[in-house]
């Protein structure tokens, strides 16, 4: 499969149908019968894009989703702030170093403007030098190399409220090597032109999954692990190597149902880069109520399988999966394992829904390693900064890696699927949003004179899960009320819109219902306390919403909310 995949294209509309054709070309060889849907999705694909200054022409990469563009302007430096990686954060204070000038000073004079800055594709970023008044945004990338990225902060597929939000300005990447000539540029008040040429449109794109049902027949309940095969170029590291993990996994437990309680659900989405994780969230939208109801958690398979990617030491995935990934990965490779938050990103495009999910990368280049070689973070390849590159090719995958995580994402699969008791603590969630609702309850009660029942929620949930955790009901009917009981607690850490919207594609804070609502300051204006207002609302609302989803008992979760 990744042979096949390492001399194929899969970014433009029919590239990615010959993709998904390969796929399942494998999938009935492999005995397996694979379900196509075809997916209306809105793309905005690069198809070639560069910089003239001064009498020079400069390759370059546009980001996805960028208007097409030929304009020409004076450049403008403006530094990226050292540290912040690729955070998407629209606050100018954490996105840019504006050195001893005020900073309404050097944002004024962004109008009209080329803005050359350093770092890798934010959308954010653009976002904010749109409503600045720039005319485009040239990033100087930190290596030998471009890399394709995205420029829209619409998750998924826009909808009639949110097409105007498309980016209406251009983001391209060029190599380090170009950025002494932009800077000259800069210094000189010079004119640079960008050029970008793209596609843009809706297309139908095919969505693939497979069912693999218990020895019995299938289940109510399901369990998706899932990829994206849309890549940019050949991208054997993202994610080919990720469509051959699910396809081998697929392949190996469709011959052992017989350790299978639940159907596992095998997913591969399309417009994963292209479209901003359209794909995924076409699915969402499409079968958002099975999922709701019936989807015990979901696993991401993205940049598995890679050279040197040995180390487990970090993995995204939200917390109240750790001992599940943590436990497993001990169990086959011997190393501790923390997971830090998946933020706003990959193929998690049911956080609103509610779902848990796990492994939004997989293994990684030791970071050791990564330090002594002099690479920067980037956002798959194990490390690599052939990522989202043309340098992603056959030799970025290893075979060796690849049967690692053949195994880990098996086994994940087959602890999700096991009899007895899902091996998910939402305890583990709670005590991490305790704090942050407190301080919700804290600045209600300071600006607004009572905290509307917050902390008499806050307390009932806590000292009822802990209850329930400690019960011994029977496995069934546990699993049942956990999956019920675990939407409104997810959905906290991971969404501030309803059930069936979708977040921006920007990361949030610890409770994006109250995100700013946090500081001290709160409720410093009218403004502010009305949102302040609404959200502790919201918040009560979803705390008492968790026993009532599950239909517990009152010795359970408390008689006051049933």
């Amino acid at each position: 499969m990744i042979e096949t995949f390492s001399r194929q294209f899969r970014c433009l509309p029919d590239e990615v149908r010959q993709g998904a054709e390969q796929l399942r070309t494998r999938l009935l060889e492999a005995g397996l019968d694979p379900v196509t849907h075809q997916a209306e999705i809105y793309l905005g694909i690069p198809i070639s894009a560069q910089v003239r200054v001064a009498g020079q022409v400069i390759p370059a990469k546009a980001s996805a989703l960028s208007p097409q563009a030929a304009v020409t302007g004076p450049a403008l430096r403006l530094p990226s702030r050292k540290g912040v990686g690729r955070l998407h954060s629209g606050d100018p204070a954490v996105l840019f170093d504006f050195g001893t000038e005020p900073a309404e000073a050097v944002l004024a004079r962004v109008r009209g403007r080329i803005v050359v800055t350093d770092g890798l594709s934010n959308p954010a970023r653009t976002r904010l030098l749109e409503d600045l008044g720039a005319l485009g945004v040239i990033v100087v990338n930190p290596g030998d190399r471009s890399h394709w990225g995205t420029n829209s902060l619409i998750w998924g597929n826009p909808d009639d409220r949110t097409m105007a939000e498309l980016p209406r300005i251009t983001s391209i990447a060029v190599p380090h090597a170009a950025g002494p000539a932009l800077l000259a540029a800069c210094a000189a008040g010079a004119p640079v032109t960008l050029e970008a040429e793209m596609l843009h449109g809706w297309h139908e794109q095919p969505v693939l999954t497979v069912d693999v049902h218990p020895t019995g027949g299938p289940s109510a309940d399901f369990v998706l692990l899932h990829s994206h095969y849309d890549s940019w170029e050949v991208g054997v590291g993202d994610n080919a190597t990720g469509n051959a993990v699910l396809l081998e996994v697929a392949r190996l437990l469709s011959r052992n149902r017989q350790h299978l309680t639940r159907t596992i659900r095998f997913a591969w989405w399309p417009g994963h880069s292209a479209g901003r994780y359209a794909g995924s969230t076409w699915y969402a939208d499409h079968f958002g109520r099975a999922l709701h109801e019936h989807c015990v958690a979901h696993v991401n398979c993205d940049s598995p399988g890679c050279r040197g990617a040995t180390s487990y030491a970090s993995i995204r995935g939200m917390i109240e999966a750790e001992p599940l990934v943590a436990g497993a990965i001990m169990d086959l490779f011997g190393q501790p394992t923390e997971l830090t938050s998946p933020g706003r990103a990959g193929d998690y495009s049911f956080c609103n829904l509610g779902i848990t999910g796990c492994m939004l990368t997989s293994s990684m280049v030791p970071e050791q390693e990564r330090h002594a070689r002099g690479w920067y973070a980037v956002g798959g390849c194990g490390g690599d900064p052939a990522w989202h590159s043309e340098y992603d090719t056959m030799e970025i995958a290893d075979r060796a890696v690849l049967a690692n995580d053949i195994r880990l994402y098996a086994l994940l699969a087959l602890r999700l699927s096991a009899r007895g008791r899902l091996p998910l603590d939402y305890r583990r969630t709670m005590a991490r949003l305790s704090p942050h609702l407190a301080a919700l309850a804290g600045n209600a009660t300071s600006a607004l004179g009572q905290d509307f029942g917050l902390m008499k929620a806050l307390a009932s949930v806590e000292t009822g899960l802990e209850a329930y955790y400690r019960s011994d009901r029977d496995a069934a009917a546990w699993n049942r009320e956990l999956l019920a009981l675990s939407r409104e607690i997810v959905r906290l850490g991971y969404a501030a819109s309803g059930i069936h919207d979708q977040d921006p594609a920007r990361p949030a804070g610890p409770l994006p219902l109250a995100d700013g609502l946090l500081e001290q300051d709160a409720g410093a204006t009218p403004a502010c306390r009305t949102r302040l207002l609404r959200a502790t609302q919201d918040a009560v609302h979803r705390l008492r919403s968790i026993p009532k989803a599950a239909r517990l008992k009152s010795t359970v979760l408390g008689d006051e909310f049933i």
